[in-house]
């Protein structure tokens, strides 16, 4: 899962943990130095660390799937969650040695603040991941096309598979929209299906009409909500990675760049799909 809900508010969980794991990592390095007398501070050096590490993730990650990328605009929009975790770290690692190479009085305070914030981010990520639920196959749901037709969710087994729910009311779903419309026709390697959430088919109509898609087979109508009802979507958009099998390997909470999803996809080809 990759959001919580509090209240009203969605949350995502990644930058929350990375938050209070730094800001835990920060308190300790500070208790020590202040123990051992130490005058000079560490908090620049995680800082710095945090801000090189989250600046390096985003680069690696832009770089790998660059050919998805279109405009300086979708480069800077971090809102789809795109950082490579592992070149992060190692670019905060970097500027840790260096800080205690520097200056040797702040290298076990830096050190040990940044070993307390990787392992809480590790063991907070293994956690959540333990406290999910076992994969959902999917339902035995009859669906409706813009055409009136009767879709079964579950013949749609066999090929990888992307489901996005989404609602007409909801900014970043009418955001990513446009893409994943323009996706759905171009993949070859898995199926993306557009599920609307509670709208009627004439409001459907109007909104991929203004969008230049008019003619959308890949969207179906989910009237009562039951289907993001039955995977327990915390708000929409919602997108969900289906293996061959039909069992749920992945949940994404928020708005995609064709980058993010194309990563997922090639999540479920490496053999969980």
């Amino acid at each position: 899962m990759d959001a919580v809900r509090l209240g009203p508010l969605l949350l995502p969980t990644t930058p929350l943990l990375l938050l209070v794991s730094w800001w835990l990592g920060d308190a300790l390095a500070r208790w020590l130095a202040r123990r051992g007398g130490v005058a000079a501070r560490p908090g620049p050096s995680l800082l710095a660390a945090a801000v090189l590490g989250l600046v390096a993730a985003r680069v690696a990650f832009v770089v790998r799937w660059w050919p998805h990328y279109h405009g300086v605009t979708a480069l800077l929009d971090v809102r789809d969650g795109g950082f490579d975790a592992l070149a992060g770290w190692l670019a905060a690692l970097l500027v840790v040695c260096v800080a205690g190479l520097r200056r040797a009085a702040l290298r076990r305070p830096v050190a040990a603040g940044f070993a307390t914030a990787l392992l809480l981010v590790l063991g907070g990520q293994a956690t959540l991941r333990a406290l999910q639920p076992p994969p959902r196959p999917l339902p035995q749901l009859r669906l409706v096309d813009l055409q009136g037709n009767r879709v079964s969710l579950s013949a749609l087994r066999g090929r990888p598979l992307v489901i996005n729910l989404w609602a007409t009311w909801c900014p970043p779903c009418r955001r990513e929209l446009p893409m994943l419309l323009e996706q759905a026709a171009q993949q070859r390697d898995a199926r993306i299906v557009l599920v609307d959430q509670g709208d009627t088919a004439p409001a459907v109509r109007a909104l991929l009409r203004s969008l230049g898609h008019a003619h959308a087979p890949q969207v179906l109508l989910d009237g009562g909500r039951a289907l993001g009802a039955y995977y327990d979507a915390p708000g929409y958009p919602t997108t969900l990675f289906i293996g061959a099998d039909g069992m749920l390997r992945r949940m994404y909470v928020g708005a995609m760049s064709a980058a993010t999803l194309q990563q997922g996809i090639e999540y479920l080809q490496r053999g969980a799909g």
